[in-house]
C-alpha cells in the first residue's frame, strides 16, 4: 500500500476560499446558530484491505471534529458545515490520513429584487474506481477513492420589464473550479475550471393562463479546452386549472467535444411536452417526453407529503461530466424529506464516507439517466426510510456504459429516552457493457445502538458485515466489523 497524501494545496485553497467568501458575505456579526463537537470511533475489522485472499485483521482509530452553523434572514441564508476525519492505523502508520468534508452555501440578496449572489463550496471523498475493492464504508482503500473539492460562485442579475408585470430578465454568469486528487497518488491531482452562464426571460403576471420563458445556457465542463454543452429553447405553458398544466418546449442543443449522438451528431433540435398534475397542496406530479439529438428524453417528478410519511421521486436524462457531477453532489443533508432541519449533520456514519448515492465516475462526459426514489416514515418511536437510485451512464470517449442499481433501507426505534437501536441495509448491483465488463453485487448490513449519556454526549456500538460477489473471483470479498463510538457536542 502506498502513502496516502493529505488534501492537496489546491483543495485547501478552494475550501478556505469558499468558507471565507460565505462567512464574509453573510456578515459575521449577524445572528448565527450552530453547534460543534467531536466523534471518536475505535474500529475492528477482519479484512482491513477488503481483499479476496490473505485477509488481514486490524484496527483503526478515527477522530472527527466538526462544526455546523447556519444563518437565516430576510435577504441572507447561509449554511456552513466542516468536519475533518483524522484516521490512525496502529501498525500501518503510512496509511494515517486526514480526509476533509465541507459543505458551505450562501444565498444572498445584495440589492433588493435586482442583484443576488449564490456561493457553493464542497469537499468530500468520492468513489471513482469500483475495481479498487471499495465497500459502502471502506476503511483502507486508497486505490478506489479521490479527495474532491469544488467551489461555485453564481451572481444573478434581475431586470424587470414593466416592473416585472410583463417579464423578468435573469442573467446568471456562474463560474466554478473543481479539484480532484486520487487518495492513492501523490501530488495535487486535477484542476478543472468550469463555467455555467444562463440567461432567462420569464413571463410576468400579465400571462397568468399562458406563462412562457426564453432560455439560453452555455455550460463549460472544462473552460481550459472549451469543452461544453449549450442549449437554447422556449417554453410555453397552458394552465387549464389549478390542478392541470401543459408545457411545450422547443429549442436547439449544441455540444463542443461533450457528447455525440448515436450517429456522431453533436447538435440538433429538441422538443418536449410536460404534463403537470397537482391534485392537492400535499401532492405534485409531472410527466414529460421528448427528443433531443442524443436520443429520447423522459421526465418524471413526484412529491407527496402526509403527516406521517413523505416520498419524493424523480427521473431525468441529461449530459454531465465528472466535474459537474461532483460540484452538484449533496455532501451534507441539511433538511429531511419533511423539510425539517437536521441537527448536527456531521454526527452520522454516512456523511464522512461514501454513501449509497456516491457516483462511480471516470474523467469523461456522459449521457446520464437517473431515477431516484426516497421515502421517510415516522410514527411514535419508529422511523423508517428507503432510498432507491438507478443510474445509467453512457460515456462519450470511453468504451464504457455503466448501470448502478442502489438501494438503502434504514429502520430505527427509540427503545427508551436514552437508548436507540437501528438497522441499515445497503444493496448495490453494478454492471458494465463492454468486453472487459466488471459486474458485481454487493450487500451490507449494519446493526447499531446509541445511548445518550446526557444532553450533549452519546455512546454507540455498531456491528456490520459487507459482502461482494463479482464475476471475477479475485474481486470478491467479505468483511465483518465492530466499532465503538463516543460523541460529544459543545
Amino acid at each position: 500500500m502506498g502513502v496516502v497524501p493529505r488534501m492537496s494545496s489546491g483543495m485547501r485553497r478552494a475550501c478556505f476560499m469558499g468558507a471565507v467568501l460565505i462567512l464574509a458575505a453573510a456578515d459575521a456579526t449577524a445572528s448565527w446558530r450552530g453547534t460543534a463537537g467531536v466523534r471518536t470511533s475505535a474500529i475492528f475489522t477482519d479484512n482491513l484491505f477488503l481483499t479476496t485472499d490473505d485477509t488481514e485483521s486490524g484496527s483503526v482509530l478515527r477522530v472527527r471534529p466538526y462544526i455546523a452553523s447556519s444563518r437565516d434572514g430576510n435577504r441572507v441564508e447561509a449554511r456552513f458545515n466542516y468536519g475533518p476525519s483524522v484516521v490512525f492505523y496502529p501498525g500501518q502508520s503510512d496509511l494515517n490520513d486526514i480526509r476533509h468534508t465541507l459543505s458551505a452555501r450562501l444565498d444572498s440578496e445584495l440589492i433588493e429584487r435586482y442583484f443576488f449572489l449564490d456561493i457553493r463550496a464542497n469537499a468530500n471523498q468520492v468513489l471513482i474506481n469500483p475495481r479498487g475493492n471499495a465497500g459502502f464504508d471502506p476503511i483502507a482503500n486508497p486505490d478506489a477513492f479521490t479527495q474532491q473539492a469544488s467551489i461555485r460562485i453564481i451572481p444573478r442579475i434581475n431586470v424587470p420589464v414593466m416592473d416585472g408585470r410583463f417579464a423578468t430578465v435573469r442573467i446568471q454568469p456562474g463560474v466554478g473550479y473543481d479539484f480532484t486528487a486520487s487518495t492513492a497518488d501523490d501530488g495535487d491531482g486535477l484542476r478543472t475550471p468550469t463555467r455555467d452562464t444562463r440567461v432567462r426571460v420569464t413571463s410576468g403576471p400579465m400571462f397568468t393562463t399562458v406563462p412562457w420563458s426564453l432560455n439560453w445556457r452555455r455550460r463549460l465542463f472544462d473552460a481550459d479546452t472549451d469543452q461544453g454543452f449549450g442549449e437554447l429553447y422556449a417554453r410555453v405553458g397552458y394552465i387549464f386549472s389549478p390542478r392541470y398544466r401543459l408545457d411545450v418546449i422547443l429549442g436547439y442543443d449544441e455540444s463542443t467535444d461533450a457528447f455525440r449522438g448515436s450517429g456522431g451528431e453533436t447538435s440538433g433540435s429538441r422538443w418536449e411536452t410536460i404534463f403537470r398534475w397537482t391534485p392537492n397542496t400535499r401532492a405534485r406530479f409531472a410527466f414529460g417526453f421528448g427528443e433531443r439529438y442524443f436520443g429520447n428524453v423522459y421526465r418524471f417528478d413526484g412529491n407527496y407529503r402526509h403527516k406521517r410519511w413523505v416520498f419524493r421521486s424523480r427521473y431525468r436524462v441529461s449530459i454531465q461530466s465528472a466535474a459537474t457531477a461532483l460540484q452538484e453532489q449533496q455532501v451534507v443533508p441539511i433538511r429531511d424529506l419533511f423539510g425539517n432541519p437536521i441537527r448536527d449533520p456531521f454526527d452520522t456514519e454516512e456523511v464522512l464516507t461514501a454513501t449509497v448515492t456516491t457516483p462511480v465516475l471516470i474523467d469523461d462526459t456522459f449521457r446520464r439517466e437517473r431515477f431516484d426514489f426516497q421515502s421517510l416514515y415516522r410514527k411514535g418511536r419508529n422511523t423508517a426510510s428507503a432510498r432507491w437510485f438507478v443510474t445509467r451512464r453512457e460515456y462519450d470517449q470511453s468504451d464504457l456504459d455503466t448501470l448502478d442499481n442502489q438501494f438503502q433501507f434504514r429502520y430505527s426505534r427509540q427503545l427508551s429516552r436514552r437508548l436507540t437501536a437501528s438497522a441499515v441495509l445497503n444493496l448495490w448491483d453494478h454492471s458494465e457493457e463492454n468486453d472487459a465488463a466488471f459486474d458485481y453485487f454487493q450487500e451490507s448490513l449494519d446493526l447499531r445502538v446509541s445511548y445518550r449519556l446526557g444532553p450533549k454526549a452519546r455512546l454507540g456500538a455498531r456491528i456490520g458485515r459487507v459482502n461482494r460477489d463479482a464475476e471475477l473471483d479475485a474481486a470478491d470479498f467479505s468483511e465483518n466489523r465492530l466499532s465503538m463510538d463516543f460523541s460529544v457536542r459543545f
